[in-house]
């Protein structure tokens, strides 16, 4: 274990041996950091108000902050939780908030999620794996991003949205609705344009699965058609495959509404 003399370490906390803490980083309240994982200088980790978890293998930049409490007038001091996984890049001055007791308690990152320099994750976000939050990206609280996500650059996403898998949020989009698996989306307020055909050919799908999808996906942006309509249609039309099967369980699970322009 490599702890730089001017680094202030919690007594709670618990860092493994294979861990390096840089220069001048402040380690607050009950943290627990992971082998192989690097926290360079000025980073602030945890607080009073409650846990963080930091995973193996992670990249936590200069003047990064973890575990803040959230940023939520009615949070009242409860010790609820930040979990980051493994293999993930938090860039310069990115933060990520603690939990809310009325958000169920916990902000969750996953494995190879890259939060470029400046960018926010909110109270009580799920953030899956794989995802990309490209520089000043802000997420209000209780946001859910789904794996294989990329939100260019500025990208502002307000409370209780969804961001289906392997989407791709072009840079400034402003989003207030859930925005479809596999699609692009752009604009204020953000809709989907397109079916995300490169970002679904690197993932390996099939030049027969990008056609399936991409009927689907068009009828869904038809605006002729009722969303319900459009979810019969993709049934009668549309082979049943595993990601026709996720993209209608995403529509017909939303309670924010899905963005059709």
């Amino acid at each position: 274990m490599s702890i730089h003399p001017t680094a202030i370490v919690s007594a709670e906390a618990t860092v493994s041996p294979q861990a390096e803490i840089g220069p001048y980083v402040v380690i607050t309240g009950s943290v627990r950091i992971g082998p192989d994982t690097i926290v360079e200088s000025h980073a602030r980790l945890g607080s009073p108000h409650g846990k963080v978890v930091v995973g193996a293998h992670n990249l936590i930049q200069a003047g990064a902050t973890l575990g803040g409490p959230p940023q939520d007038w009615s949070y009242k001091d409860g010790q609820t939780k930040l979990i980051i996984g493994d293999h993930n890049r938090v860039g310069e001055g990115a933060s990520v908030n603690l939990g809310s007791e009325k958000g169920g308690g916990i902000t969750r990152v996953g494995n190879r999620v890259f939060v470029m320099a400046n960018a926010h994750i909110g109270h009580d976000c799920q953030v899956g794996d794989d995802v990309i939050l490209t520089n000043l990206t802000q997420l209000a609280g209780h946001v859910v991003v789904e794996p294989s996500v990329t939100l260019g650059g500025g990208v502002i996403v307000t409370q209780f949205v969804r961001l289906g898998a392997f989407s791709f949020l072009a840079a400034g989009a402003l989003v207030n609705k859930d925005i479809l698996p596999y699609t692009i989306a752009e604009g204020n307020w953000a809709v989907p344009k397109a079916l995300n055909k490169v970002g679904l050919k690197r993932a390996g799908l099939s030049e027969a699965e990008l056609r399936n999808l991409d009927r689907a996906v068009r009828l869904l942006l038809k605006r002729s058609l009722t969303v319900r309509e459009a979810l019969e249609k993709i049934g009668a039309l549309c082979e049943a495959d595993e990601h026709i099967k996720h993209l209608t369980r995403f529509v017909s699970s939303s309670n924010k509404g899905i963005a059709r322009g």
